[in-house]
Protein backbone atom coordinates (compact mmCIF):
# COMPACT_ATOMS: atom_id res chain seq x y z
CA UNK A 1 0.00 0.00 0.00
CA UNK A 2 1.50 3.12 -0.56
CA UNK A 3 1.31 5.77 2.00
CA UNK A 4 -1.08 8.59 1.52
CA UNK A 5 -0.87 11.79 3.53
CA UNK A 6 -4.01 13.45 5.11
CA UNK A 7 -4.84 17.08 4.47
CA UNK A 8 -6.49 19.76 6.12
CA UNK A 9 -7.89 20.92 2.87
CA UNK A 10 -10.50 19.37 1.24
CA UNK A 11 -9.15 18.97 -2.17
CA UNK A 12 -6.50 17.31 -1.06
CA UNK A 13 -8.41 15.56 1.37
CA UNK A 14 -10.51 13.86 -2.00
CA UNK A 15 -7.09 12.76 -3.22
CA UNK A 16 -6.11 10.89 -0.25
CA UNK A 17 -9.53 9.44 -0.46
CA UNK A 18 -8.96 8.77 -3.95
CA UNK A 19 -5.53 7.27 -2.93
CA UNK A 20 -6.67 5.20 -0.50
CA UNK A 21 -9.70 3.52 -2.47
CA UNK A 22 -7.61 2.48 -5.72
CA UNK A 23 -4.98 0.38 -2.78
CA UNK A 24 -7.79 -1.02 -1.47
CA UNK A 25 -9.73 -1.63 -5.05
CA UNK A 26 -6.33 -3.36 -6.58
CA UNK A 27 -6.73 -6.18 -3.28
CA UNK A 28 -10.05 -7.50 -4.28
CA UNK A 29 -10.72 -10.14 -7.15
CA UNK A 30 -12.14 -8.00 -9.35
CA UNK A 31 -8.92 -6.06 -9.76
CA UNK A 32 -6.05 -8.26 -9.02
CA UNK A 33 -3.17 -7.79 -10.71
CA UNK A 34 -3.85 -4.00 -11.86
CA UNK A 35 -1.43 -1.96 -10.36
CA UNK A 36 -3.30 1.37 -10.67
CA UNK A 37 -7.39 2.33 -11.70
CA UNK A 38 -8.47 5.41 -13.38
CA UNK A 39 -10.16 6.86 -11.03
CA UNK A 40 -11.69 10.11 -11.02
CA UNK A 41 -13.98 11.89 -9.09
CA UNK A 42 -16.88 14.18 -10.93
CA UNK A 43 -15.50 17.59 -11.45
CA UNK A 44 -12.00 17.00 -9.95
CA UNK A 45 -9.58 19.47 -11.06
CA UNK A 46 -7.37 17.02 -11.95
CA UNK A 47 -9.31 16.01 -14.73
CA UNK A 48 -9.48 19.38 -16.36
CA UNK A 49 -7.37 21.70 -18.36
CA UNK A 50 -5.81 24.45 -16.49
CA UNK A 51 -4.89 27.78 -17.65
CA UNK A 52 -4.45 30.99 -16.54
CA UNK A 53 -6.28 33.92 -18.14
CA UNK A 54 -3.86 36.25 -18.81
CA UNK A 55 0.05 35.91 -18.93
CA UNK A 56 1.78 35.10 -15.88
CA UNK A 57 5.27 36.47 -15.48
CA UNK A 58 7.51 35.03 -12.56
CA UNK A 59 10.30 36.35 -11.32
CA UNK A 60 12.64 34.38 -10.33
CA UNK A 61 15.62 36.02 -8.43
CA UNK A 62 18.78 35.22 -8.69
CA UNK A 63 19.23 36.03 -5.01
CA UNK A 64 16.97 33.06 -4.47
CA UNK A 65 19.06 29.52 -4.95
CA UNK A 66 16.49 27.13 -6.60
CA UNK A 67 14.25 29.37 -7.72
CA UNK A 68 14.95 29.82 -11.27
CA UNK A 69 15.06 26.00 -11.64
CA UNK A 70 11.61 25.48 -10.10
CA UNK A 71 10.05 28.56 -11.90
CA UNK A 72 11.30 26.50 -15.10
CA UNK A 73 9.15 23.52 -13.91
CA UNK A 74 6.09 25.58 -13.38
CA UNK A 75 6.18 27.12 -16.97
CA UNK A 76 7.17 23.69 -18.32
CA UNK A 77 3.83 22.56 -16.57
CA UNK A 78 1.81 25.35 -17.12
CA UNK A 79 0.87 26.91 -20.23
CA UNK A 80 1.22 30.91 -20.12
CA UNK A 81 3.49 31.01 -17.20
CA UNK A 82 7.10 32.98 -18.34
CA UNK A 83 9.83 32.90 -16.45
CA UNK A 84 11.75 36.49 -15.65
CA UNK A 85 15.71 35.99 -13.60
CA UNK A 86 16.37 39.46 -13.69
CA UNK A 87 18.61 40.11 -10.88
CA UNK A 88 16.20 43.01 -9.64
CA UNK A 89 12.29 43.37 -9.54
CA UNK A 90 11.19 43.54 -13.65
CA UNK A 91 8.41 45.75 -14.51
CA UNK A 92 6.92 42.82 -16.31
CA UNK A 93 6.53 40.34 -13.49
CA UNK A 94 3.20 39.46 -12.47
CA UNK A 95 4.18 37.63 -9.21
CA UNK A 96 7.64 37.00 -7.22
CA UNK A 97 8.74 32.86 -7.04
CA UNK A 98 9.97 32.75 -3.41
CA UNK A 99 10.92 29.38 -3.56
CA UNK A 100 11.95 27.90 0.50
CA UNK A 101 14.52 25.41 0.61
CA UNK A 102 17.83 25.23 2.68
CA UNK A 103 19.76 28.04 1.44
CA UNK A 104 16.52 30.59 1.35
CA UNK A 105 17.84 33.58 2.91
CA UNK A 106 21.39 32.84 2.43
CA UNK A 107 21.62 35.81 0.30
CA UNK A 108 20.55 39.34 1.88
CA UNK A 109 19.33 40.57 -1.25
CA UNK A 110 16.68 38.72 -1.20
CA UNK A 111 15.22 39.95 1.61
CA UNK A 112 15.60 43.51 0.70
CA UNK A 113 13.79 42.37 -2.80
CA UNK A 114 10.86 40.78 -1.07
CA UNK A 115 10.36 43.70 1.01
CA UNK A 116 10.47 45.53 -2.35
CA UNK A 117 7.71 43.10 -4.13
CA UNK A 118 5.41 43.42 -0.86
CA UNK A 119 5.82 47.10 -1.10
CA UNK A 120 5.08 46.94 -4.59
CA UNK A 121 2.05 44.85 -3.78
CA UNK A 122 3.15 42.19 -6.34
CA UNK A 123 1.84 38.62 -5.19
CA UNK A 124 4.12 36.34 -3.89
CA UNK A 125 3.76 32.99 -4.44
CA UNK A 126 5.85 30.78 -1.94
CA UNK A 127 6.61 26.84 -2.99
CA UNK A 128 8.36 25.04 0.11
CA UNK A 129 10.54 22.28 -0.80
CA UNK A 130 10.60 19.06 0.97
CA UNK A 131 12.60 17.15 -0.98
CA UNK A 132 15.98 16.81 1.11
CA UNK A 133 17.98 15.60 -2.20
CA UNK A 134 17.23 19.65 -3.06
CA UNK A 135 17.93 21.07 0.13
CA UNK A 136 14.25 21.00 1.42
CA UNK A 137 13.87 20.88 5.36
CA UNK A 138 11.15 21.47 7.69
CA UNK A 139 9.19 24.75 7.47
CA UNK A 140 10.00 25.58 10.71
CA UNK A 141 13.18 26.08 9.92
CA UNK A 142 12.23 29.50 7.94
CA UNK A 143 10.97 31.14 11.35
CA UNK A 144 14.80 31.08 12.02
CA UNK A 145 15.93 31.63 9.38
CA UNK A 146 14.22 34.58 7.51
CA UNK A 147 14.67 38.40 8.88
CA UNK A 148 12.45 38.67 11.70
CA UNK A 149 10.76 42.03 10.26
CA UNK A 150 9.64 40.16 7.44
CA UNK A 151 8.40 37.53 9.91
CA UNK A 152 6.36 40.11 12.08
CA UNK A 153 4.82 41.74 8.65
CA UNK A 154 2.98 38.42 7.52
CA UNK A 155 5.45 37.03 4.87
CA UNK A 156 4.39 33.57 6.31
CA UNK A 157 0.69 34.49 6.74
CA UNK A 158 -0.74 32.89 3.65
CA UNK A 159 0.44 29.15 2.52
CA UNK A 160 3.79 28.19 1.05
CA UNK A 161 2.34 25.44 -1.57
CA UNK A 162 5.14 22.32 -1.04
CA UNK A 163 6.93 20.87 -3.81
Amino acid sequence: FPLVVWMRVEEFQRVSLKMISEALLVQTPTYAGLRSLPLTIPGEVQGQNLVFAKQVVLWASPANQGARRMANELAASFPGVAVDNAAEMPERATHMLLYLCEESWSDDRLAEQVKQVREARLPIVMAHENDTERGGVPFSRFFETTPQELIAAGLYRDLAIAC
